[in-house]
């Protein structure tokens, strides 16, 4: 039977391949036509341990992986203990059973990779590619795309190319000769979605930068940033780029904060342990008033946590953290097209405004997959505050008397870059004058302070009206009976759920992505008229830090809070069943009641 919707799986250990498998599987099914939708998981250790990918393929708009798998490439026997709530009845399992003894009463296609590698002369380590082919015949994917989507992943490597292409093809032809009695799950023609391409959120985050004119980019890996970096090195003479991978987290920040002083766009990315080395130079940004840019990519903590799982549990260290007080961005884009749209909109925000920016993303985001538009290239870059050299030189040659850090009426002072001739351009970390002069003196400590804080007001004012800060999904929240608050990628798991919730109560969601500083006169806009609707937060962590934002800066209580802190995302019909148990619970409980 034909569907709108298959869900695969590829289970196995640590280096069999199997994320590659499922991306190639991805890829292919992404140039068939199919909305695609892909999610891996893997241990965080040197060898050993058990991976997986998830594929969600679809003939309509999909947002989230689901909870139930249509067919699952079973590598190793661990697949079937890790993943075993995540089968059906109908669940088919394609292996190799002189490798996997499945359990009984499955319906297993088998196929012999050992037995086909040693026929052929190959090495072990196409295997996965042998599995790849065999998927694609068993639920229709032409085996031309499976080419194209090995091309796509091993892009330059001729040789592996070759071979893996090989491998793909003896699986298919293999499967296409093998007489099976049930049904496999084959999906509907695709629709025209028109030209698309297949992202990672941390490669849809380098490319913004690389569209936004980032000039430097340090870094010490960790995961899961570390593939901006990877992905920025690969791009980096094409896009005359400095791409460094630094001693720690540390230099990485002093060497983006220098940059950034001199004149250029730069950034670095890193995780919660990470960051927290780069709060005290966060700071001396907020001081000197640099735009630097951070890419903070969650984890779950605290300390090391679970370093290749995913969270949502440093939204108030990104708001809040850094001694004094002093005006940044934090947004949190929603997928992988946002993300690079975002990251954008930071860069310009961050240099009109002389402020530090922080663009939050979760594991899931950034290493999942997505199939999305492809991404535009016309995009606006807005330097504000920055003098051109050749505008500054004539400056200069008219006598103009540069203060880095005049007081204006919205805080922010004009930025002309050392280098200029007859110019000295100063700056400092301790509290100083228009000139750049260390100063204690209170009136001047006063006004230098005040100044700072002034621009929150106007950055607020260009996001409320500019841009994007909140979105609202489903029915009018004046019309809902449900309300649920989220942000970041959890909303595409929110999404899909609603569909599901929709059939029992009318929801609207609303998703809050230019977190700080908080555009209150757009939420307050969106919740016009709202009386009766019970209200949750959904959210990657325990303690519902939206909600607690929220509750802050608009005194609007959100009355129940939906967590998770297992390291895994929400999947959609879970998510469902507990908003309905809940809303069933409460119905009829207003907004603002205790938690």
């Amino acid at each position: 039977m034909e569907r709108d919707v298959v869900q695969l799986l590829v289970g196995g250990s640590a280096g069999s391949g199997s994320i590659a498998c499922g991306t190639i599987l991805a890829r292919a099914l992404m140039e068939m036509g199919y909305y695609i939708v892909g999610d891996n998981e893997y241990p965080s250790i040197i060898r050993g341990g058990h991976t997986a990918y998830w594929v969600r393929a679809s003939v309509k708009r999909i947002n989230e992986v689901d909870e139930f798998n249509d067919l699952v490439v079973a590598m190793d026997h661990e697949t079937f203990i890790r993943h075993s709530m995540e089968f059906r009845e109908s669940t088919v399992f394609i292996l190799d059973s002189k490798v996997v003894k499945p359990p009984n009463g499955v319906k297993v296609i088998d196929v012999p990779v050992l037995k086909l590698l040693r026929e052929e002369g190959m090495e072990l380590v196409v295997g996965n590619s042998i599995f790849s082919g065999a998927v694609a015949a068993a639920i229709g994917i032409p085996l031309d795309y499976v080419h194209k989507a090995i091309e796509a992943q091993f892009r330059g490597r001729k040789s592996v190319i070759e071979v893996n292409s090989r491998a793909a093809a003896i699986g298919y032809e293999y499967l296409a000769q093998v007489s099976i009695d049930y049904d496999l799950p084959r999906l509907k023609p695709p629709r025209p979605w028109g030209p698309r391409v297949l992202l990672t959120g941390n490669e849809a985050v380098a490319l913004g930068m690389a569209k936004a004119g980032v000039k430097v980019y340090a870094s010490y890996p960790m995961t899961p940033a570390s593939t901006i970096l990877h992905y920025l090195i690969g791009i980096s003479k094409d896009k005359d780029m400095a791409v460094l991978q630094v001693e720690n987290e540390i230099a990485a920040a002093q060497i983006v904060a220098g940059a950034a002083w001199a004149g250029v766009r730069a950034a670095t990315g890193t995780s919660g342990g990470g960051f927290s080395l780069m709060v005290e130079t966060l700071s001396m940004a907020g001081m000197m008033e640099l735009p630097i840019v951070i890419v903070l990519a969650m984890r779950p903590g605290p300390s090391t946590g679970m370093a290749t799982m995913s969270a949502q549990q440093d939204l108030l260290f990104a708001v809040f953290s850094g001694h004094g007080e002093f005006p940044r961005i934090v947004v949190a884009p929603i997928d992988q097209y946002d993300a690079y749209i975002k990251v954008i909109e930071a860069f310009n925000l961050a240099e009109k405004y002389r402020v530090p920016a922080i663009i939050l993303e979760d594991k899931h985001l950034a290493e999942g997959h997505r199939s999305v538009p492809v991404l535009p290239e016309e995009v606006a870059i807005d330097r504000g505050a920055v003098v051109p050299y050749e505008e500054a030189v004539k400056l200069v040659r008219n006598g103009f008397e540069y203060k880095p850090y005049q007081v204006t009426k919205t805080g922010v002072s004009l930025h002309i870059s050392p280098g200029v001739p007859g110019l000295v351009v100063r700056t400092e970390s301790s509290e100083h004058d228009e000139g750049g002069f260390v100063t204690i003196a209170p009136h001047k400590a006063s006004e230098m302070y005040l100044k700072r804080l002034r621009k929150i007001k106007y950055l607020r004012k260009e996001i409320e009206e500019k841009y994007k800060p909140l979105e609202v999904h489903g029915v009018k929240p004046s019309e809902a009976d449900l309300l649920i608050f989220t942000w970041g990628s959890s909303l595409q798991a929110v999404v899909d759920a609603m569909e599901i919730v929709g059939g029992e109560l009318s929801a609207s969601v609303i998703s809050i992505s230019y977190l700080w500083p908080f555009p209150r006169r757009r939420f307050r806009e969106a919740l016009m008229g709202v009386k009766d609707a019970i209200t949750i937060s959904v959210e990657h962590n325990a303690l519902g830090l939206l909600a607690k934002l929220i509750r802050m800066e608009t005194g609007f209580r959100i009355a129940y809070h939906l967590g998770k802190v297992d390291g895994r995302p929400f999947r959609p019909s879970p998510l469902a069943e507990k908003i309905i148990k809940l809303a069933k619970a409460v119905r009829g409980v207003k907004h603002g009641s205790p938690r």
